[in-house]
């Protein structure tokens, strides 16, 4: 199983990346390898099998090609597409149960460059998207743009998709969070209380639609520092992709 962790910037993917690594390692009696697509990675907690700053990383454009740091970012996207015949088959090589892949901090540069494209260097049928949601930070505004997010993800990319609570450690509110993004009619009618013009018109419109589409789902709550969550995260992939797909 190919598992993609998408999500905004801070939402914790590298380190859920090697929280739930670590987890099946220690419990399950599966083979994990984790690879890294960001470029712009200062620190790797985990062993990278693949790691896409064996080619280039953020830095080194921006000193080659003399961009700041969106060009070198945009530029890295497409280098990403350009070295395919090079990234891929390193890719290939790596054969595991579960293959974690940590993609770039900026999500909308990357569904809207090239995710489409990067992502064809894996199996289609052997992916699984986690949408990542930190909760420490996420008003309701906040989660109906997140819920909205994640459903530009799985229309880009066409790939089954679970929203993933992360960082629950640090949120005060992380059940009543839980509770909007478990039943969106709920966050619909907290919006319709506040104040606010077009922009609390947009983000109603945002969960009238997320209401429609994604009706009532299951929730993961997790924490890369305490650990909370990992087995949750573990069943409902395998749930998913036993439907979905063909891990024995």
């Amino acid at each position: 199983m190919d598992i993609m962790f998408l999500g905004p910037a801070g939402s914790g993917k590298t380190s859920l990346v090697h929280s739930f690594s670590q987890w099946i390692i220690c419990n399950q009696d599966r083979s994990v390898s984790c690879i890294n697509l960001d470029p712009g990675a200062e620190y790797l907690p985990y062993k990278a099998d693949f790691d896409i700053r064996k080619f280039f990383t953020i830095e080194s454009i921006m000193k080659e090609e003399k961009l700041g740091p969106n060009g070198a970012f945009l530029r890295a996207m497409e280098k990403m597409v350009e070295m395919k015949d090079k990234i891929k088959p390193e890719i290939e090589r790596i054969k595991a149960d579960f293959r974690l892949i940590d993609l770039p901090g900026q999500l909308e540069p990357f569904l809207f460059y090239s995710g489409e494209e990067i992502i064809s260097y894996f199996d289609k049928k052997r992916m699984l998207g986690l949408f990542l949601i930190p909760a420490e930070m996420f008003n309701p505004k906040g989660i109906a743009i997140a819920e909205l997010l994640s459903l530009i993800v799985r229309l880009k990319l066409e790939i089954p998709t679970i929203n993933v609570l992360t960082k629950v450690d640090l949120a005060r509110n992380a059940e009543e969070i839980e509770s909007f993004l478990k039943y969106p009619e709920k966050l619909r009618r907290v919006l319709e209380k506040i104040e606010g013009g077009m922009e609390k018109d947009l983000a109603i419109i945002a969960s009238r639609l997320v209401e429609k589409i994604a009706r009532e789902q299951r929730i993961v709550k997790t924490s890369a520092k305490t650990g909370e969550g990992m087995k949750d995260l573990y069943d409902i992939c395998y749930e998913i992709f036993c439907t979905c797909g063909d891990l024995r």
